[in-house]
């Protein structure tokens, strides 16, 4: 991997792959969810989709039908802290892929008809993800333990909000922060990286430059237990506990810690709540890593007769991860599981480490090399896991999110309050 910067100051990621047949090119602009203004929560999604509705030169169809004729797919995805606007294609039709990202991003449209499509196209987006159950819980526990601050909001942002946006709303936003300093492009596969930064260099180093961007406020964690009403038998339960931001020495510590519990059909968790009592389906951990806080959490579903049983035991494991340590060849096979699942992943095409190579970069401010990581992973001791596991799951810090029928859920959370661990 080669890190390499424009003329102009923009910061170029290049991966060469010489095994793949594939390349794949992203501008990653450092502004996300959490940066927007407001009461106009969702106009950094919503704008991810304008971008690819048209430009100068092309319609959105003439865009979609160049693209697929090179073999390729364009798209984007917004977070809490990033945007990004990637194009993947054969190798052989790489200058295409460039072509076309450098125009959707110096040359967008945003026209006022796309706008109001766009809308109506994100709210049935946003609709449609508070319908699932089992993807909502997740927004509504970022919106206990972080409420009061962007952080807590949606990606996809509110209905309401998103129905106020216009053209003059949406113009301010993309001029004022799509732009240098807040670019990062990245390249991998079977790309030349002399060519891709001439190519930066000559497509965006002339761009006006941004603002400089709202300084973020670091949200406070909120422990406690919070009831969010649904019809239906289920209850969907999410938990969480403050974490640390994604430059901390201690961010793969404790990506351990919520691994031996809940990652994947070997972890704690997995076995005693499923395999050996039936109570759920599925339940599995999760680590948020951001550049200035984060959150190690735990989720699953279950009927409301089983719920407070799942979660006295999640509670009796995890005081017995503190008292009592690691078994053998928990640490090792732990660590291989979260090896396994980063390498297949980023190996199984340029995509994927392009994404990762953007997103690390922006998260900690330097490059991260998929070694790297690896490396990282496999210096966690066990020391190093009793210490984080003690520091990271007091029942005190806990955030807890019940998603179901109102009536027995307040029963549930009376009950809950006695959890102790």
């Amino acid at each position: 991997m080669r890190v390499e910067t424009t003329p102009g100051g923009i910061p170029v990621l290049v991966d060469v792959l010489p095994w793949s047949k594939a390349s794949a090119v992203a501008v990653d602009v450092a502004v996300g969810s959490r940066d927007e203004p407001q009461k106009q929560h969702g106009m950094a999604h919503l704008l991810e989709h304008l971008l690819f509705k048209g430009t100068a030169k092309r319609s959105s169809r003439q865009m979609s039908q160049e693209i697929e004729a090179a073999g390729g797919e364009m798209n984007g995805y917004t977070t809490k802290e990033m945007t990004s606007y990637y194009v993947s294609t054969l190798e052989e039709t790489f200058p295409v892929a460039q072509e076309l990202l450098a125009e959707i991003i110096c040359e967008p449209s945003i026209d006022a008809k796309d706008i109001e499509t766009e809308k109506k196209v994100v709210t049935q987006e946003i609709r449609m993800s508070e319908d699932d159950p089992d993807t909502y819980s997740h927004d509504l526990l970022m919106k206990a333990v972080w409420k009061g601050n962007p952080m807590a909001d949606p990606e996809a942002g509110y209905v309401k909000c998103v129905n106020t946006l216009d053209r003059a709303k949406v113009k301010v936003f993309f001029e004022g922060n799509y732009r240098p300093p807040n670019m990062v492009v990245v390249a991998t596969g079977q790309v030349e990286v002399e060519q891709v930064v001439e190519w930066a260099t000559q497509r965006f180093d002339e761009l006006p430059r941004a603002r400089p961007r709202k300084e973020r406020i670091t949200p406070i964690f909120h422990p406690g237990i919070e009831l969010f009403p649904r019809e239906g038998d289920q209850v969907y339960v999410a938990m969480a506990f403050p974490g640390v931001k994604a430059s901390h020495a201690d961010r793969y510590v404790n990506g351990l810690v919520g691994g031996v519990l809940g990652a994947g059909t070997s972890s704690r968790l997995y076995q005693k709540v499923r395999e050996e009592n039936g109570l759920v389906y599925s339940i599995y951990s999760m680590t948020y890593a951001h550049t200035d806080v984060g959150a190690t959490g735990f989720f699953f579903s279950t009927s409301f007769e089983n719920t407070e049983k799942v979660m006295r035991v999640i509670a009796s494991e995890l005081r017995a991860l503190k008292e009592d340590g690691l078994e053998k060849g928990e640490l090792e096979r732990a660590k291989r599981w979260t090896k396994g699942m980063i390498v297949r992943r980023l190996e199984s095409s340029p995509e994927h480490r392009m994404f990762f190579l953007g997103e690390a970069y922006l998260q900690v401010g330097k490059p991260l090399t998929v070694e790297q990581v690896l490396k990282r992973v496999e210096a966690v001791k066990e020391e190093d896991l009793a210490r984080s596991a003690g520091e990271l799951l007091q029942r005190k810090n806990m955030g807890l999110v019940l998603h179901g029928n109102g009536k027995e859920g307040k029963a549930i959370v009376e009950r809950l309050q006695t959890l102790d661990f």
